[in-house]
């Protein structure tokens, strides 16, 4: 199979190091992919933008501790005239109502004891409801939410990879800890913090018109973009089933016992003592953990239940933003769907080129040919939707979801320049005014989606703008 995108030009020498260890691992089936937004990030084992794909074995720390952070871009029937900084004010704010403020450790630790409950908002999960969504993913949220399930249509994998056999033998207390139990009920669908945003933005020029239509896609419609992680669950497996260098000192210091009672505080968890421990408390680069063992199936099992939860996580984003602006714009009737929603941090079982493989990507989304794909730029330059191309085994069906620091390294060398015509408006949580950015030209952008674009992986459907962001917890 012709790669591209291989890491030979790779320059940067923290990267290489990285490299350098990755290519010690036994069970890698296929040289590893660097795409052409590859950049450090410190905290993380391998680089963000970087595919591999083993033979019978997940390497958890090829991907991030987080699984299931990923992307949606959602359709409105709204257009750029209905905009107004007053309309984003009283969505903004609308949004955040049923948002509790953040509580300390010393609060996590009586929750986690049971001695102190969390109060119960809208879009909260009862138990049940919570372990539906470990279980069946989109689907449980789409019934949760009263939302239709063509919704479905629009999430990869239909926002589900559990198999019907895998269903009926689970036993969800020995892949979900606790502390997913306690906290992962709550906060559904919001999370704006850090690199994570919610932002609106309205197309500006569509580069096909064919599959516009295809998609309903129209000039100055308005769109959601959102970044985010997928809620408290996929923060907790990332953790409990690894030992990361992410985690703070404080952390892995409380995580050691969490860890310890989750894995070994049941007969057949001390019967896997050994496994387990080497597995996820070691100081190992890169456990490669068999697939086909009793625990290399729990490891998969929880990935997935991690996954299903992601996936959950983003339609309650999803049933937020049309609650929010039916408040809003009551006089609009504002529609809202899903274009398309995809994880950027999964390990997955894939066929590639006749062979089953375990892929994982690190900030790398998978392409459907013929599905929509988003290249989010920064926050004030354009992104790019576009549909998969002919040619995606050639990347290993994989596409980088952000150009943010190509564009960051265009400004920093002078070759961007600030566009004067155009600012987005940033909605903090904290801050009662928006703060206006003004925008730069998308030339880093355009780089990365060329390179996509000269090998047959992607096609350019439009380019959307935009008009202003909600961050912060």
């Amino acid at each position: 199979m012709d790669m591209v995108f291989g890491c030979d030009k790779v320059t940067d020498p923290y990267i290489r190091e990285q490299l350098q260890r990755v290519k010690k691992i036994k069970s890698l089936a296929y040289p590893p992919i660097c795409l052409p937004n590859i950049h450090k990030k410190e905290g993380l084992e391998s680089p963000p933008q970087f595919v591999t794909a083993t033979k019978k074995t997940i390497v958890p720390m090829l991907s991030a501790p987080s699984l299931n952070c990923g992307m949606s871009v959602f359709t409105t029937s709204l257009f750029k005239e209905d905009f107004s900084p007053e309309f984003f004010v009283m969505f903004a704010r609308r949004l955040r109502i049923h948002v509790p403020q953040r509580i300390g450790k010393f609060q996590t630790f009586l929750n986690w004891i049971g001695i102190e409950e969390r109060p119960f908002l809208p879009y909260d999960l009862t138990e049940s409801e919570l372990e539906d969504f470990f279980v069946h993913g989109a689907k449980a949220a789409t019934k949760k939410y009263n939302l239709p399930e063509s919704e479905l249509e629009n999430i990869e994998y239909g926002g589900s990879l559990f198999t019907n056999e895998e269903m009926k033998n689970l036993n969800l207390k020995h892949l979900i800890p606790r502390s997913s139990y306690r906290n992962a009920k709550h906060e559904m669908g919001y999370n704006f913090g850090g690199n994570h945003f919610l932002e609106l933005h309205y197309v500006e020029t569509i580069k096909d018109k064919a599959l516009a239509e295809r998609f309903n896609i129209k000039q100055n419609q308005l769109l959601f973009f959102y970044h985010g992680g997928g809620g408290h669950a996929t923060y907790h497996l990332g953790r409990y089933f690894a030992n990361r260098k992410k985690n703070k000192t404080s952390e892995k210091f409380a995580l050691f016992f969490l860890k310890c009672i989750f894995h070994f505080g049941y007969p057949n968890g001390l019967k896997h003592f050994r496994e387990r421990w080497k597995y996820y408390f070691s100081s190992r680069a890169f456990p490669e953990i068999p697939v086909e063992t009793e625990e290399g199936k729990r490891l998969l099992h929880s990935i997935k239940a991690a996954m299903n939860y992601g996936y959950g996580y983003r339609v309650a984003l999803l049933r937020r933003l049309i609650d929010a602006l039916e408040e809003s714009l009551p006089e609009k009737a504002p529609k809202v769907s899903f274009l398309w929603d995809a994880a950027h941090n999964s390990i997955i079982e894939e066929y590639i080129d006749g062979q089953q493989l375990i892929v994982h990507r690190q900030d790398a989304m998978r392409i459907f040919s013929k599905k929509p794909v988003m290249i989010s730029g920064s926050n004030n330059t354009l992104s790019y939707i576009g549909v998969g191309g002919n040619n995606i085994t050639s990347s290993f069906h994989s596409l980088s979801p952000s150009a943010a620091k190509t564009i960051e390294r265009y400004v920093h060398e002078k070759k961007s320049t600030k566009d004067p015509l155009h600012q987005t408006l940033i909605s903090k949580r904290k801050e009662k005014k928006l703060k206006g950015v003004p925008h730069t030209y998308s030339d880093g952008l355009f780089e990365v989606t060329r390179a996509f674009e000269q090998e047959g992986i992607i096609q350019p459907l439009a380019y959307i703008r935009p008009l202003a962001s909600i961050k912060g917890h």
